[in-house]
């Protein structure tokens, strides 16, 4: 992404909020774990959409009244002890050329500035209403707490103002990808293609299911020094009919299938895959019955997936699918008891959240990037099975952004019996 995208993106947020607003976002703040340990930070997504930066401790503002649109950034002064510490963080040049904002102001600035576009009416017009974040629980700054605490105390100073949440309408557009951001998903799905090569090439009976969540980690640090989008889910045997595994500790036994649900982040965008693959290499007449249902579900759904549709159409369609095949094939006994054994949604927005944040009653247009991912999780077998592609909507349909990683039985079995072979299918 470059400056252009970034600047756009305001473009488009200022164009459809209302005249009289001012909008306030904050990157966020590294939370403590213990003594004087921090947990790793994660950027305020929203703030990244519309500014490109990712760094803690950092506001955009941006002014939209009759007298036109106005936008800051504030980061932390350099820190020459901070340096020697952790790095250096961005100056006001580089934050300025990363972000297209041309007012670029230190932190301690903020208050002030915000007091003035407030009652500088001449100069950045009436103004009635905060627009801010008020996604639940959002931490912004360690004096501040959460955004609602900081809407709170802005209409006990200014009680003639009015507060509104922005989420909605950032969740509006982030739904639809630009070409930039397609192509960074593209990179994230071909990214874990290749850690899923690698994860095949050493499944196998007796191996851990944190060795195989190790590889994958350590196949995309050696793709491109890239990280996980989610905590990686690798579950064999019964333990795959959790869905989402939280522990990979158990020896993979002879005979089982392996879930391995997992990706790759690209400049902050999410790749997120599922494979099941028999751990000896071969499916035996059970598993390659339940897997063929929830393959042919898979690809009906894609089938489907186009302009207009919403997500729980498609959601619909799979149950009763998925309802008719295992009755058919007498893995329940009437279509209703289908919830006992698919208990999840078919798929959810893909970006620069795993779960992207959508308006769900909203239909998918062109730009539009989904998850397909129907599942059928068996207890009395010890049987879970998912196989998740990410797909990207198009004019007249969908395109399946992930359709070079092996999924029909034949690939998978073929793949399995390469092991060892050193390059990537």
């Amino acid at each position: 992404m470059n400056a252009k995208e970034f600047t756009l993106r305001r473009q488009k947020l200022m164009e459809a909020l209302p005249l009289g607003s001012v909008v306030v976002l904050f990157s966020g703040i590294e939370i403590k774990s213990s003594a004087d340990a921090l947990f790793p930070f994660v950027i305020n997504k929203n703030f990244y959409y519309l500014t490109g930066i990712d760094q803690e401790h950092s506001i955009v503002m941006m002014v939209n009244s009759a007298l036109g649109v106005k936008t800051y950034l504030f980061i932390d002064e350099i820190d020459e002890t901070k340096t020697r510490w952790v790095g250096k963080k961005l100056d006001l040049a580089t934050a300025k050329q990363r972000s297209g904002i041309q007012d670029v102001l230190t932190y301690s600035m903020f208050q002030l500035r915000l007091e003035d576009v407030l009652q500088q009416r001449e100069f950045y017009g009436d103004i009635d209403t905060l627009l801010v974040d008020l996604e639940k629980n959002l931490i912004i700054e360690a004096n501040l707490g959460t955004t609602q605490a900081f809407a709170d105390a802005f209409v006990q100073k200014h009680p003639t103002l009015k507060v509104a949440n922005v989420y909605p309408f950032i969740t509006r557009l982030r739904m639809i990808k630009s070409p930039g951001e397609i192509d960074a998903i593209r990179n994230a799905i071909q990214a874990t293609a290749y850690g899923l090569h690698h994860l095949r090439k050493q499944l196998k009976p007796d191996l851990y299911e944190y060795q195989l969540e190790a590889l994958f980690a350590y196949a995309l640090k050696e793709y491109g020094n890239l990280g996980t989008s989610f905590d990686t889910i690798i579950a064999a045997g019964k333990n795959a009919i959790v869905l989402h595994y939280p522990n990979p500790k158990d020896k993979i036994q002879e005979g089982v299938l392996v879930l391995c649900d997992l990706g790759a982040r690209y400049q902050h965008y999410a790749g997120d895959i599922t494979r099941t693959y028999p751990a000896s290499g071969t499916f035996n007449p059970l598993q390659r019955q339940i897997y063929e249902i929830v393959l042919h579900a898979n690809e009906h759904i894609m089938s489907l997936a186009k302009p207009g549709v919403k997500l729980v159409d498609l959601q619909k369609e799979c149950l009763s699918f998925m309802a008719k095949a295992c009755v058919k094939e007498g893995l329940i006994k009437k279509e209703e008891d289908i919830g006992s054994i698919y208990y999840h949604n078919v798929g959810h927005h893909l970006g620069l959240d795993t779960h992207d944040p959508i308006a769900r009653d909203l239909p998918l247009e062109p730009g539009c990037v989904i998850t397909v991912e129907p599942g059928l999780y068996i207890k009395e077998l010890g049987i879970g099975i998912r196989i998740e592609d990410d797909i990207l909507i198009t004019e007249k349909g969908c395109e399946n952004l992930s359709r070079d990683i092996p999924k029909s039985i034949e690939e998978i079995e073929a793949s399995l019996q390469l092991r060892g072979n050193k390059n990537p299918q």
